[in-house]
């Protein structure tokens, strides 16, 4: 019988992590091969039966005997087509669940940033002026919009419960509220869960369905003072709407850590704007040692299930892309 081959490409793959990994491959009599990013090709993943980490799209073809693709990341926009598959049967799972904290701090980090001006205090510390800026808002007694509350938006829902704020949660299927949400609505009713809100924040996969999700029209809905924060995909919100708006004062500002396209572009005004935090796509990505660690427990979870062709955790629908 063919020994099964794992090839793995994993961020910050310390010695003890590694170790890990590769107990847990050994253990189901498998064989690890590691590569370094950037630095492997088609005919290093030619043998792999499974692969896990962050893996190019365009290699997976060249996995012939390709079973079990593990991302490493939430998002799994970029692994869903067919046609980047040898085989329609592949198996795919995301690291959901690994990300919310993160996530969730950098989302509490940006928003108080906003309703406390430290952007202007910060102006004003390059150009060493000692002035008081006036009044600033709070968590507290505010209204929060979250615009997908699966463990990223929970994550974040329940910190701003915590701090004492009234948190709207938007999902797309019916369910039981949770007890950090003290309104649930499903996407359907969208304009409804953003009237009047201090804050909305996107916490959406990119699918079709979230595709410019945030119009014009539901931008103009928004408070004057509302932020808008945007953590999952920059083609869910309508961007030249929203640089219109802020240009005109109709919002308070915005923290945005994904965008259309991605660089966004040098000449775009969103970069000079006082009342917006721009962040490269990193409110996640895996620089947090818990993140990592959890992606790493995730596969080793799945690997036992997958040998003896068990259901396994995570696993995509293609066709829905989560």
């Amino acid at each position: 019988m063919e020994k099964i081959i794992v090839g793995a490409c994993v961020a910050d793959l310390t010695a003890q992590r590694e170790e890990r990994l590769r107990q847990g491959v050994e253990k189901q009599d498998y064989t690890l091969k590691i590569f370094e990013k950037g630095k492997f090709g088609p005919e290093d993943v030619a043998d792999c039966q499974i692969l896990f980490g962050s893996i190019p799209p365009q290699l997976l073809k060249s996995a012939s005997k390709l079973r079990w693709l593990a991302t490493a990341s939430a998002g799994v926009d970029n692994y869903v087509a067919d046609e980047l598959y040898p085989d329609p049967d592949v198996i795919l799972t995301n690291s959901s669940g690994a990300y919310g904290v993160a996530i969730a701090e950098h989302l509490i980090t940006c928003t108080l940033m906003l309703m406390r001006r430290m952007r202007e205090y910060e102006e004003g510390q390059r150009q060493h002026r000692w002035k008081y800026l006036g009044k600033i808002r709070s968590l507290y007694g505010s209204t929060v919009t979250v615009v997908g509350i699966g463990n990223i938006g929970g994550s974040f829902a329940k910190r701003c419960k915590a701090m004492g704020a009234t948190v709207r949660g938007v999902k797309r299927t019916p369910s039981e509220k949770p007890d950090y949400v003290d309104e649930l609505y499903l996407t359907k009713d969208l304009d409804q869960a953003i009237q009047g809100a201090d804050v909305v924040a996107l916490c959406l996969p990119g699918t079709h369905e979230t595709q410019q999700i945030m119009t014009a029209q539901r931008l103009g809905q928004m408070k004057k003072d509302a932020l808008l924060l945007n953590i999952g995909r920059g083609t869910a919100l309508d961007q030249d709407a929203l640089i219109q708006m802020l240009q005109k004062g109709l919002l308070g500002g915005a923290a945005l850590d994904v965008a259309s396209p991605e660089p966004l572009p040098p000449e775009n005004p969103l970069w000079d704007m006082g009342n917006v935090i721009l962040t490269p796509h990193v409110s996640g990505n895996d620089s947090l040692d818990y993140t990592t660690d959890t992606i790493l427990s995730q596969f080793l979870e799945n690997l036992p299930l997958f040998a003896v062709g068990q259901p396994m955790h995570h696993v995509i629908d293609r066709k829905i892309g989560y």
